[in-house]
């Protein structure tokens, strides 16, 4: 087999892997699964990637490195309120691309030896990314905010992110078995922008806004209201 034939059955693995693993999750996925979709044998896949850990290895290395290219800071300029667009774009965007990654995050950590070891240090090189690009706003006049600040606000982001499908679990919004939406993939962007909004200074704050109305309201709060109203209504039968 060629390199150039083989590389480019390696990236259709990984093209499949991906698409597969965001459809039906991770752990209803598995190698021959992979196989039967590409077209070929199982003995092919193995050629390239020995288990599908390897190939959950490979699609992490390839977030961590788009993600943190991504979120590079412009060179030779100072930051505007287009680069919060953007920064939020990306996020949005890596988020919903490889879903299948903070959908199974614990499943993920605690099962793959190798994610275990990349998905730590990829979360502190994009917190660390994170520091920069906030500090690079301050010294713009887009955002007031102390060190302190910066560090609590890119922490509560990070969970909001990494658990977001958590909680829509925990507050019944999908199942198990579920497809992650992607209208909830928008809906963890809108509590992220949220926690920038104490912060905002200038043309900033108009941006926070126009960011907000794109999203669009949000259904979350109103029915997990909905749900307790109909708790208390059966009590009360």
């Amino acid at each position: 087999m060629s390199q150039a034939k083989s590389n480019k059955t390696k990236d259709r693995i990984l093209q499949i892997s991906l698409q597969l693993f965001n459809e039906r999750g991770e752990r209803s996925v598995t190698t021959n699964h992979i196989a039967a979709e590409l077209g070929i044998s199982p003995g092919n896949l193995y050629y390239h990637f020995r288990n599908k850990q390897e190939i959950i290895k490979e699609l992490a290395l390839q977030y961590q490195k788009e993600t943190l290219e991504m979120l590079a800071l412009p060179p030779e300029r100072p930051l505007t309120t287009s680069d919060k667009v953007q920064y939020f774009q990306v996020l949005s965007n890596q988020l919903w691309v490889y879903r299948f990654i903070h959908r199974d995050i614990h499943h993920l950590v605690e099962y793959n030896e190798e994610f275990a070891k990349i998905y730590p240090r990829f979360s502190g090189q994009v917190m660390q990314q994170g520091q920069r690009i906030y500090r690079a706003f301050v010294d713009a006049g887009l955002m007031k905010m102390t060190d302190s600040e910066i560090e609590a606000l890119i922490i509560n982001l990070w969970i909001v992110l990494t658990n977001w499908t958590n909680f829509l679990f925990m507050s019944g919004h999908i199942s198990d078995n579920s497809h992650l939406e992607e209208k909830w993939v928008w809906q963890a962007l809108r509590q992220m922008v949220f926690l920038e909004g104490p912060y905002l200074l200038g043309d900033s704050r108009q941006t926070y806004e126009q960011i907000l109305q794109s999203i669009g309201p949000s259904e979350l709060f109103a029915s997990l209201s909905q749900l307790k109203n109909d708790d208390d209504e059966h009590a009360a039968i």
